[in-house]
This record gives structure tokens, C-alpha cells and sequence, in this order.
């Protein structure tokens, strides 16, 4: 009796085990991943996309000095700093499982911090290092967000991003050059709402949160953005902690920088018909000039040829004589000329 009941329980044991396995193989069809690795960064992804992989792979360790230094990571270089694992996916529904949940069909890349991960779909290799290094701005802040238990803002994100990414297009020039014409440069505070607004604010907000994160790199580069993700822990106020972090207060950092954009982008803001019809003033006064200078040449060669034409038709020995010189002397008179 406890035979009997004994072999259905063997049985069911030997099919557990048997579909343990089955689900631990990958799917019939399913392509087996492969992976890529530099330093701490691994790029997992299928045979047929080894070449995008290897794109990616380049283009995180490119952007990752360039963030190691402005976030203050550099000295954590020795095999310590986070490790990232990117995943290429080909198709939206890849995509989407390695994500964990649906998304929209023009979203090219995410950064899932806590997980330490991003995911990216394959794209052409200009426009995957500038995702790359987007998504990877993004892990690492919100990674030491964590750390510090501060939201890092918007424009810190964006234009960090950009920066890391070398992604400051001429697009992005002329964006700012208008916006110097025409009197419309964001300030500090005003930049955070701009990115909820139209079009043309969302460029602008963009583009001047690249200056800014260049300029205060620039003003304490080596870990300058980690200590004001740090101060902006401590204060909750953005405008303090620029004031803690760079010594300086805000009214003065965002004087220096709002006038380092408008000496360095006013060029660009210049409407077509302006730079037109300086172009057609230079142009014409070239011209002026060339006219003046070939009419001077003409009249100087007509003169040299009619001094010729004179030597050849008067030779100095046949050219005629003046007048006789005047003389002072007097021929000798006879004294009794005029005696009778």
C-alpha cells in the first residue's frame, strides 16, 4: 500500500525535475546572449547586434572620465565605482520585457538606477553614443541621489547629459543666439519650469542647462556638482547650495554666466537679413575698392603709352628749337655814328 502510493510520488518528483530543466533552457528559437566588458561596464546582447554592442561599449567608456571627474569619482577609479550593465534589445518587445513593462515606440533608451542597468535599442552608431552617454548621466545621478537622499534637478540631469555626451549640436547655438537677440535668456529660476513648456522653451532650457553645467564645472571642476548634490541635501534650496559649493553668490554666478552665453552665442542669434546685408555692405565696398584700383591702373598706362608714342614721333634731337636766349650784350656803336 505505501508501494503503491509511493510511485505516483516518484513520478511527480521526476516531472518537477524534468520541466526544472526545460525552464532553465532558453527557448526554442531564442538567440543565446552574448557580452562585452570594459572596466565595470558589460554590454549584453545578441550575436546579430556584436557591432552596436561594441559601439555602446566605446561610447560608455568615453563618457564615463568625463562624469567620473564632475561628479568626484575619479578617485574611485580602482575597480570601486558602480558597475553598469547595459542591454541591447533589436525589437520593441524585447525592449519592453528587459525593461519590465510597456513603453512608448520612440523612446530609445532608459536607465533603471536601481538596478544598476540600462537598456537601449539598436540604434545607428552617431546617435547611440549620444543615448549612451545620456542614459548613463542618468544612472550615475541617480545613483548618488540615492546616496545623498536629494532629487537632483532637472537641469543638473539634462545638461550634465549633454555635457558628457558632447552633445551641444549648432542647432543649439542658434537656439541660444536667438534667445540673446531677442532678450529671452532663462534664469536660474527659471529654468526648471521651462522644461514643461512650449517647444521653443524646452530647446532653450536644453541648451542653457549645458552652459550652466560647463560653467560650473569649469568654476570647480573634480567633484564640484557631487558637493552641490551634497549642500542641496543639507539646505533643500538650490540657490544655498550654489552659494556653499562655489563660494559665490548666485546673483553673481548667474550674472558671469549669463553674460559668458550671450559673448559666446550673440553671433549665432543674428537674423538672416542682418548678416545678408552685411555680407552685400562688405561685398560692395570690395568692389568699390577694385573699381577705384583698376581705374587708377588704366589712367597710369594711358599716360605711360602716350609718353611713348611722343619719344617714338619726337626723337630728342629732332624736337624743335625755342626760341633764341635772350642776350644782355649790345653790338659795339660807332662813336661818330651820329655826327655829321
Amino acid at each position: 500500500m505505501s508501494l503503491a502510493r509511493g510511485v505516483p510520488l516518484v513520478a511527480t518528483l521526476k516531472w518537477l525535475a524534468l520541466l526544472a530543466v526545460l525552464m532553465a533552457l532558453p527557448a526554442v528559437g531564442a538567440p543565446a546572449r552574448r557580452a562585452l566588458q570594459s572596466g565595470n561596464v558589460t554590454v549584453a546582447y545578441n550575436a546579430e547586434d556584436e557591432a552596436f554592442a561594441r559601439t555602446a561599449l566605446a561610447a560608455a567608456c568615453d563618457a564615463l572620465p568625463v562624469l567620473e571627474e564632475a561628479l568626484g569619482l575619479t578617485a574611485r577609479r580602482q575597480g570601486s565605482h558602480i558597475p553598469v550593465r547595459i542591454e541591447i534589445a533589436r525589437r520593441q518587445e524585447d525592449f519592453d520585457q528587459l525593461v519590465g513593462g510597456s513603453t512608448p515606440p520612440w523612446v530609445q533608451g532608459i536607465a533603471l538606477p536601481r538596478e544598476r542597468r540600462i537598456v537601449l535599442k539598436t540604434l545607428l552608431p552617431s546617435v547611440a553614443r549620444t543615448v549612451v552617454a545620456h542614459e548613463l548621466t542618468h544612472l550615475l545621478l541617480g545613483e548618488m541621489a540615492r546616496e545623498v537622499d536629494v532629487e537632483p534637478p532637472r537641469w543638473l540631469h539634462e545638461g550634465l547629459a549633454k555635457f558628457a555626451a558632447q552633445d551641444f549640436t549648432e542647432i543649439d547655438r542658434e537656439v541660444l543666439g536667438r534667445a540673446v537677440v531677442e532678450g529671452r535668456l532663462l534664469r536660474f529660476r527659471e529654468l526648471p519650469d521651462a522644461f514643461g513648456g512650449n517647444r521653443e522653451q524646452v530647446a532653450l532650457a536644453y541648451a542653457q542647462s549645458y552652459t550652466l553645467v560647463r560653467y560650473l564645472h569649469e568654476l570647480h571642476p573634480g567633484g564640484g556638482i557631487r558637493q552641490y548634490l551634497q549642500n542641496l541635501a543639507l539646505t533643500r534650496d538650490p540657490e544655498r547650495s550654489l552659494l556653499r559649493t562655489y563660494g559665490q553668490a548666485p546673483e553673481i554666478l548667474e550674472r558671469e554666466w549669463l553674460a559668458q552665453t550671450k559673448d559666446a552665442y550673440l553671433k549665432h542669434g543674428l537674423p538672416l537679413s542682418a548678416e545678408t546685408a552685411i555680407l552685400a555692405a562688405m561685398a560692395l565696398l570690395a568692389a568699390v575698392a577694385l573699381v577705384v584700383q583698376d581705374r587708377r591702373r588704366r589712367l597710369l598706362r594711358q599716360r605711360l603709352q602716350e609718353e611713348e608714342e611722343l619719344r617714338r614721333m619726337f626723337g630728342e634731337s629732332s624736337l624743335p628749337d625755342g626760341p633764341p636766349a635772350a642776350s644782355c650784350e649790345r653790338e659795339p656803336q660807332d662813336p661818330d655814328a651820329n655826327l655829321s
